[in-house]
């Protein structure tokens, strides 16, 4: 019995170890998450403003550019964007998912060849090369407060690639922040643009959070029709410009929604930990004094015969 209420204790002593471990590090994940989230909404607003004038634009100009032409879906980049550790819940798994559902969607085209992948994190590399997937290139995860100098290979990696024709899509796979407790997976179409797809991005953007009166008609004139624009120089020169820009802001904006995300998961992922560990600490506390308490009344029951036996 002794040995029995030592191992308990032992037990007992780990548990609260590990909690520990997993209070501190959700209370580090939450203050990472906070600047994350703050980082991801304030570039939501930016990017609200360059839908807006690239979906004009592209509704009343630029239908022969090369980023706008549509073409038949053959060869496919995905960008994919998971962590380099776990300890984040089901957060990569969703993601993985989800990225197999597309690819049975687009499957089915007849047009259909193949999907390389570019990698952010080291989980969704190894995710894929297990799969047997291609992966050209592979990104370790970004800090806790990426820049947009951090996604500038990234991005122009994709962007020569879809230059050159080596792809006719390339789409973007990451976790989009929607709450502390919510993230959703997403693929987006990053090229080529398309109006319902801008479109649908600008109505994203514009629903996740609560708009300001500003915001409000900016969504409201990005649904108008028939706007004409005089440019200078001419818009092939100016969209050979903004274009390219666009496409790096939303990497840099699918960036930041993914690290929102994965502090974001960490933390609910350690606060259940710690809530799990109180409730396991309980039960092994009711066992450790239910077993002592045995031991005592075998004690006195023992010392009880022995009095008797003398007497």
């Amino acid at each position: 019995m002794a040995r029995s209420l030592r191992d308990i204790r032992r037990k007992m002593k780990a548990i609260k170890s590990t909690r520990q471990v997993t209070k501190a590090m959700e209370l580090v994940a939450a203050s990472k998450m906070r600047k994350a989230v703050q980082h991801a909404q304030a570039l939501r607003r930016y990017a609200l403003h360059a839908w807006e004038i690239l979906l004009s634009i592209g509704r009343s100009h630029a239908s022969d550019h090369p980023f706008i032409v549509q073409r038949k879906v053959k060869r496919v980049l995905g960008i994919v964007f998971t962590s380099d550790r776990g300890l984040c819940g089901s957060l990569n798994a969703q993601l993985l998912r989800s990225l197999q559902q597309y690819i049975k969607t687009v499957s089915v085209l007849g047009t259909f060849q193949s999907m390389d992948f570019i990698t952010v994190g080291r989980k969704g590399h190894q995710m894929l090369t297990r799969q047997g997937k291609t992966v050209v290139a592979t990104f370790p995860s970004l800090s806790n407060h990426p820049t947009i100098k951090d996604v500038l290979p990234i991005a122009r990696l994709a962007i020569d690639d879809f230059k050159k024709g080596t792809y006719d899509h390339v789409v973007l796979v990451y976790t989009d922040f929607i709450s502390p407790i919510l993230q959703q997976a997403s693929v987006k179409v990053l090229l080529p643009f398309s109006p319902s797809e801008v479109r649908e991005v600008v109505s994203h953007i514009a629903e996740r959070r609560r708009q300001t009166k500003e915001e409000q008609e900016i969504y409201h004139s990005s649904m108008r029709k028939g706007q004409e624009y005089l440019f200078e120089p001419t818009p092939e020169e100016v969209l050979d410009v903004i274009l390219p820009q666009l496409t790096e802001v939303q990497v840099f904006q699918a960036v930041l929604e993914s690290v929102a995300s994965e502090h974001s998961a960490r933390m609910l992922a350690m606060h259940n930990a710690t809530d799990s560990a109180s409730e396991i600490l309980d039960d092994i506390t009711l066992v450790y004094n239910q077993t002592r308490q045995a031991n005592i009344t075998g004690e006195l029951a023992e010392l009880s015969a022995g009095a008797a036996a003398l007497g």
